[in-house]
C-alpha cells in the first residue's frame, strides 16, 4: 500500500472520529476568538482563520473525498486518487495561508510586484468564505445522497459551480470600485474575464456533453491563468477556482446511478 492510499484511508479514519475531533476544533476556535477579543492583533486574527480553516478542512474531508470513497466501496484505486488529490489540495491551500500570514506578520518580505501582493492580501479574508461556499453543496448532498450522486452524474456540477464561484470572486473588484472602473486596467480586465467566466460556466449546465466540457475545461484553465496575469491575480481564489473548474470539466463523464 503506497503513501497516498494510506493517506486516503487516514482521511476515512479521521472522519470516523468526527464526534471527538469537530467539537475539539470548535472549542479551540472559540478560544482564539476570546484571545483576539482580549488582545486584538494580526496574530490573533491569523489564529482565528487558521483554526477555522482546520475545522472546515475536516468537514471538507468528510463530505467530499470520504463520501466518494464510500460510494465506490473503498476501491483502492479511488482511495488512492482521493488521497492524492486531497493531499495536493491541502498542501497548496495551507502553503498559501502560511505565506500570506507570514507577510502580514512581517516575518518575511512582501513580494515586489504590487498585483501579487494585492491578490495575496485578498486571499486571506476570502479563504473561510470560499471554503464555506465549496462545502455547502456536499453538506446538503450528504443528507440526500442518492439525488446528489444522480445530479453529479447528469451534469459536471463541480465544473459549473466552481466556475461560477470564480466569476463572482473576480467580479468583486469591479462591483466594489465601480465609480473608478475605467481608471484601472485591472478592474476592466476583471470585469471582462469575470463576465466571460460566468457565461462559460453556464454552458455545460445547458449542454452537459463530454466533448463540450472537454473544450470548455481547457478554456477555463487558460482563463484562470489570464486572471492571475491581467486582473490583479484574480484575487488569488478567482484564478485558482477557475483552473480547478477547468480540470473538473475536462475530466467529467456522465454516469448513471
Amino acid at each position: 500500500m503506497d503513501f497516498f492510499t494510506r493517506f486516503g484511508f487516514g482521511l476515512v479514519s479521521v472522519w470516523r472520529r468526527k464526534v471527538i475531533i469537530l467539537p475539539a476544533l470548535f472549542a479551540v476556535n472559540l478560544v482564539t476568538w476570546i484571545y483576539f477579543w482580549v488582545r486584538p492583533s494580526l496574530l490573533g486574527f491569523a489564529l482565528i482563520i487558521l483554526t477555522l480553516a482546520v475545522f472546515l478542512t475536516v468537514v471538507f474531508i468528510g463530505v467530499i473525498p470520504v463520501v466518494i470513497m464510500e460510494e465506490n466501496n473503498y476501491d483502492p484505486g479511488v482511495v488512492r486518487r482521493m488521497g492524492l488529490d486531497t493531499f495536493i489540495s491541502l498542501i497548496i491551500v495551507y502553503a498559501l495561508f502560511i505565506y500570506v500570514s507570514s507577510v502580514l506578520l512581517a516575518l518575511i518580505k512582501p513580494p515586489s510586484y504590487l498585483f501579487v501582493m494585492m491578490a495575496l492580501l485578498f486571499a486571506l479574508p476570502l479563504t473561510p468564505i470560499v471554503v464555506l461556499a465549496v462545502l455547502v453543496p456536499p453538506l446538503i448532498g450528504y443528507f440526500i445522497r442518492d439525488k446528489w450522486r444522480s445530479l453529479r452524474g447528469r451534469i459536471p456540477f463541480w465544473g459549473v459551480y466552481l466556475g461560477l464561484l470564480s466569476a463572482v470572486i473576480l467580479l468583486l473588484m469591479p462591483m466594489m470600485y465601480f465609480r473608478v472602473l475605467f481608471v484601472s486596467t485591472s478592474l476592466i480586465n476583471a470585469l471582462i474575464l469575470g463576465g466571460i467566466t460566468l457565461i462559460l460556466s453556464l454552458v455545460p449546465l445547458l449542454y452537459p456533453r463530454p466533448e463540450i466540457c472537454r473544450v470548455l475545461g481547457l478554456v477555463m484553465v487558460f482563463l484562470g491563468i489570464l486572471m492571475w496575469i491581467l486582473a490583479a491575480g484574480g484575487l488569488t481564489w478567482g484564478s485558482v477556482l477557475a483552473i480547478i473548474s477547468g480540470g473538473y470539466l475536462y475530466d467529467w463523464r456522465p454516469w448513471s446511478k
